[in-house]
């Protein structure tokens, strides 16, 4: 599991990456977390951000999220990987949906490095069973996105597909959201909530605050009618339903 994280040493990095973006002290930070209920001291904000911290109560977590106006799942930022326990590890997409309350039928197909783990590939419960279903969908993402495409990029294909947007296009299109991942990858070489939130970046920057919300609207829909063609493909639906792709 080399690379995965601790859940505190993630939160952390995004402790200290928007008291920066705020331009908050340690001090600042925790007498933010102190004002909803949290006994944080700047020992505290101190032992996150260094990385001593290495797990986080589900209250701590909550209590942030009130606290800086921030979704739970929004703290794990990027597609690295998080170490819940010296046995199980999880990608960062995996706990974002469940945090946004995704079903599980989604966040189950994200992809865990258990290739990499050979002693998870016969492991019991959810992490043994998952194991050839993640790389059947691997394997379905490596030859719909053609055959130079990396298995990193594949792996990624299949992360994104437990996407907020991802999902509720999955939902409205009446399709598999590994489906919407992968035309996303086709058209933009990233997920379509990922695309969705750098086109809302490039947007936030020329309009006011009082837009910003109808404008994040505007470009999800947008962008779903650029993908809407290939997603209302009877045929192509058929085939990821049943995770295979003709030759």
């Amino acid at each position: 599991m080399d690379g995965a994280k601790g859940l505190g040493q993630l939160l952390g990095d995004r402790v200290r990456a928007v008291r920066e973006e705020r331009d908050l002290t340690r001090e600042e930070f925790a007498k933010r977390a102190r004002q909803v209920g949290l006994a944080w001291s700047v020992v505290t904000v101190e032992a996150f951000e260094t990385g001593r911290r290495k797990s986080v109560a589900l209250e701590e977590l909550l209590l942030l999220s009130y606290a800086f106006r921030i979704d739970p799942g929004d703290w794990f930022v990027g597609n690295g990987w998080a170490e819940l326990s010296p046995d199980a590890m999880t990608s960062l997409g995996v706990i974002r949906a469940m945090l946004a309350g995704s079903p599980t039928d989604s966040w189950m197909r994200i992809s865990e490095r258990l290739w990499d783990v050979p002693k998870f590939q016969d492991a019991p419960g959810v992490l043994g069973a998952q194991f050839e279903r993640l790389n059947d969908r691997i394997r379905v993402a490596q030859s719909y996105l053609g055959p130079d495409v990396s298995t990193e990029t594949a792996i990624k294909a299949v992360e994104a597909a437990a996407g907020e947007v991802e999902v509720k296009a999955a939902h409205r299109f009446n399709v598999e959201p590994l489906q919407v991942s992968l035309e996303a990858f086709k058209n933009w070489g990233r997920g379509l909530t990922q695309e969705r939130d750098r086109r809302f970046g490039e947007e936030a920057r020329k309009v006011s605050f009082r837009s910003l919300g109808a404008s994040r609207g505007h470009i999800t829909r947008l962008l779903l009618k650029e993908l809407a063609p290939k997603l209302k493909q009877k045929k192509l639906k058929a085939h990821f339903r049943g995770l295979q792709i003709e030759s």
